[in-house]
């Protein structure tokens, strides 16, 4: 995300309408979003004040140029979006435990409510490093946050694996556990075999899984800082795209997560819902329609790096 002055993107006063903190925002997007809000009888303005003006070092997007397109813009405002249902799940997840409801076991929604506290950090963290150009950081949290959601899914599908990580006790089994269940794409393994049986085919040959291998390898370099050209030298739009793709990347694994966690666990909405009635006051009543709306603005994510060579492309001929 690049911008003519770098770190002088100043937030604008915590009661201005939203998209003053998204300069450039494709009003259309703007639009669509407020009337999904809308037909839920959400109050998009306020939500959104408590959920994403009011997180640690909050930032507006820098002034960038949007003659081409507004992907970028378009982008961050998403990504924010499926920040405020991580923080919902939360909620939910957390009151879902507390109470106890029926229909997945205290350690489905105790790992569920950790999982998606350690997501909200991730990600708060993530826009943070995004919006002032710190791609590397920005790259590492990215790959964690993509583990983190297939943990999550793994915990909602596999009732004894959720036993097993509340039985963790330590830092060493919890390492433990992730080395056996998670790392290495073994979480994923798991996932793909349960949306085939609902008729998605993520197997290691399809287009899907070697797009994301790809990614997951570009990021896992985060960690060995001499592969990348991190110099200033390399160009202000260089590390504008590593935090675009970085961005991207997160901003589509928090959205499949919802899609899949709906398809794979149908039930899941109305047990939110049931969460959501417990705990009035909090994030967790929002659970459940935000899922939706999540859902329903899928179509709308699209990747920077794809519209600018989209446009590089129109402009040669």
């Amino acid at each position: 995300m690049a911008d003519s002055t770098p770190f002088a993107a100043i937030a604008p006063l915590f009661h201005a309408p939203p998209e003053q903190s998204y300069p450039g925002l494709s009003p259309q997007l703007l639009a669509r979003i407020k009337q999904l809000w809308s037909a839920r009888g959400l109050d998009f303005d306020q939500i959104w004040r408590e959920g994403i003006r009011a997180l640690p070092g909050f930032r507006a997007v820098p002034q960038i140029d949007t003659s081409h397109d507004s992907a970028a813009v378009d982008l961050v405002f998403l990504f924010d979006q499926a920040l405020l249902w991580v923080r919902a799940l939360h909620a939910a997840t957390a009151a879902g435990h507390s109470v106890s409801i029926e229909g997945l076991s205290a350690a489905q929604w105790h790992g569920l409510a950790g999982v998606t506290a350690r997501l909200i950090e991730q990600m708060t963290a993530l826009r943070l490093l995004a919006l002032t150009e710190l791609p590397l950081p920005a790259m590492q949290v990215a790959r964690s946050l993509s583990e983190d959601a297939d943990m999550a899914l793994v915990l909602l599908i596999r009732p004894m694996l959720a036993r097993r990580f509340s039985e963790c006790s330590t830092a060493e089994d919890a390492s433990d556990f992730w080395r056996r269940h998670i790392a290495g794409g073994r979480a994923f393994k798991a996932i793909s075999e349960k949306l085939y049986n609902v008729g998605i085919d993520h197997s290691a040959d399809t287009e899907y899984a070697t797009w994301r291998k790809s990614v997951l390898a570009t990021l896992s370099t985060a960690v060995h800082s001499n592969i990348l050209n991190t110099a200033p030298s390399g160009g202000r739009q260089d590390r504008a795209l590593l935090n675009d793709d970085s961005l991207y990347f997160a901003t589509f694994r928090i959205h499949e997560l919802c899609a899949y966690a709906q398809l794979l666990a149908p039930e899941l909405t109305d047990l939110l819902d049931k969460a959501g009635e417990t705990a009035a006051g909090t994030f967790a009543p929002l659970a459940a329609p935000l899922s939706g709306i999540l859902v329903s603005q899928i179509q709308c994510l699209n990747s920077p790096a794809s519209e600018r060579q989209r446009h590089e492309q129109a402009g040669r001929h």
